[in-house]
């Protein structure tokens, strides 16, 4: 078994995010950022390809794996309806981190 922490950042306000995490009993951890200051950090934060629709910035869908040393290994960038499959992040998975 692969030791690999998941971790989802969300652009959601912190209280009603804990409350959904009680009760859903998720697993993982959930980083509430308000700001977008990661999303930012990330460069994940900015027009998605349906602007002119929705006329606003969003923090457009990402999936990162990062390496024990933090460096980032594999990113998949999506859509707003374009998200990584599950196989093929488990492909990236033991690909870029074998160990």
């Amino acid at each position: 078994m692969r030791d690999v922490k998941f971790v989802s950042i969300v652009t959601d306000r912190a209280r009603p995010l804990k409350r959904l995490v009680d009760k859903e009993n998720y697993k993982f951890s959930i980083i509430a950022d308000e700001q977008v200051k990661i999303s930012k950090d990330y460069n994940v934060f900015g027009k998605p390809i349906d602007y002119d629709t929705i006329k606003s910035e969003l923090v457009i869908p990402s999936t990162y794996l990062i390496d024990q040393n933090g460096k980032i290994v594999w990113r998949f960038i999506g859509t707003k309806t374009h998200r990584p499959k599950i196989q093929d992040i488990l492909k990236a998975i033991d690909t870029y981190l074998p160990n």
